[in-house]
């Protein structure tokens, strides 16, 4: 279902995820999807996985544990696979509820789910209900989601107990609100909820609107097969495909939102690039589309590790000098730079070393480290800006 238009009906494996279309119901509707003829089985299964929780989330096995459940897509069948993201869900066979029925803007959520994970009080789970927004959200954080007078609100809770990643991914927001402006990124702010810290940013979309991932929106341009996205990481040539993807779809000035999202991985170092953080989201009763803000700021400002100490890299600064320009030195001059004042971020270094500084989990060495890394990095963009 999208909304109460009936798209395909459906078989899956609650195990496995893997989905087999019986009927498609809505062609075209369908086709908007990618959801062909030689590829829809394969398409399908991959849209119920990522309505899932992550295989990656640490509290995944106490979460199937508690609701006695086989998988995480287990769980979201049994609450319609509902999502704040867009209007797909599940109706059962021989079910008469409508989208008013099940959407979580016109109806309530059981807030329990949200505040036994917060807490880490799983056994109150199995009094929750499954039917809501943090089953079909992804990502591998502990999270919920909260609603008050103000709006709807992603609460994830910090890994490390001084909440050192948060650290970084509030200084993503900040850098984002000082060069970007308004309207052009998601604001984070950093909050204590239960005794743990975490953060907290806005939904990013009205009830009218969805977003649509880097895989759907190269279905929708016939180019479902693509490997652009492919690796977790950005480079020219992805950003080069998403400036001509959002120009398919009607999106004006591509080059600089794209400029903008690739300039933001190159100065706060964000290397967790991959189809669930870029997209673009459509008004629905208009189908007209807009460039999505930028919105995850995981691992921002922090050293990718593959498995190596932190304090190795304190330790041997030539060679993160070394992986930043190898892995954050693509960006193209022949995008739009218009926008690009770096001035705005004169003296951003000093707020990068205060940020870490406090963070007891971290080698002593790593606040200078960043900093100068950021330094180093500003310098690039400038010479690309200036061409």
């Amino acid at each position: 279902m999208q909304g109460d238009q009936e798209l395909v009906d459906f078989d899956v494996d609650p195990v496995t995820g893997k989905a087999h279309i019986v009927n498609v119901l809505n062609s075209s509707l369908a086709s908007s999807f990618g959801l062909t003829q030689e590829n829809s089985d394969r398409f399908l299964s991959m849209l119920v996985l990522r309505r899932a929780i992550s295989p990656l989330r640490s509290d995944k096995d106490d979460i199937l544990a508690a609701f006695g459940a086989r998988s995480p897509v287990d769980i979201v069948l049994m609450g319609h696979g509902v999502s704040l993201t867009d209007q797909l869900w599940y109706r059962s066979p021989g079910s008469t509820e409508g989208w008013k029925d099940v959407n979580f803007h016109d109806n309530a959520w059981d807030p329990s789910f949200g505040e036994a994970v917060l807490t880490g009080d799983y056994a109150h789970l199995a009094d929750a209900s499954p039917n809501v927004p943090e089953v079909t959200t992804s990502g591998h954080a502990v999270k919920a989601w909260e609603r008050n007078g103000e709006g709807i609100y992603l609460v994830k809770a910090a890994e490390y107990p001084d909440g050192a990643e948060l650290a970084g991914a509030k200084l993503g927001a900040e850098l984002c609100s000082l060069l970007f402006g308004e309207g052009h990124f998601i604001p984070l702010d950093v909050v204590e909820r239960s005794g743990r810290p975490c953060s907290v940013s806005p939904l990013m979309l009205a009830p009218d609107e969805e977003l649509a991932n880097g895989n759907r929106l190269c279905a929708i341009v016939d180019a479902w097969e693509s490997p652009v996205f492919a690796g977790g990481g950005m480079r020219a040539e992805t950003c080069d495909a998403l400036v001509d993807i959002y120009t398919a779809i009607g999106i004006e000035d591509a080059s600089s939102h794209v400029a903008r999202r690739a300039c933001f991985a190159c100065l706060a170092l964000f290397s967790d690039f991959n189809v669930g953080n870029v997209g673009a989201i459509r008004k629905i009763s208009t189908d007209v589309w807009r460039a999505a803000p930028i919105f995850d700021y995981d691992g921002a400002f922090g050293i990718p590790l593959d498995g190596t100490p932190l304090s190795y890299y304190c330790e041997n600064p030539v060679l993160v000098n070394l992986f930043c320009a190898q892995r954050f030195s693509f960006l193209d001059p022949s995008w739009d730079w218009s926008w690009c004042d770096m001035r705005k971020l004169e003296g951003f270094e000093d707020a990068v070393k205060d940020a870490f500084a406090s963070c007891q989990s971290l080698p002593p060495a790593f606040a200078d480290l960043v900093s100068r890394v950021f330094v180093a990095q500003r310098d690039y963009v400038k010479e690309i800006v200036q061409g």
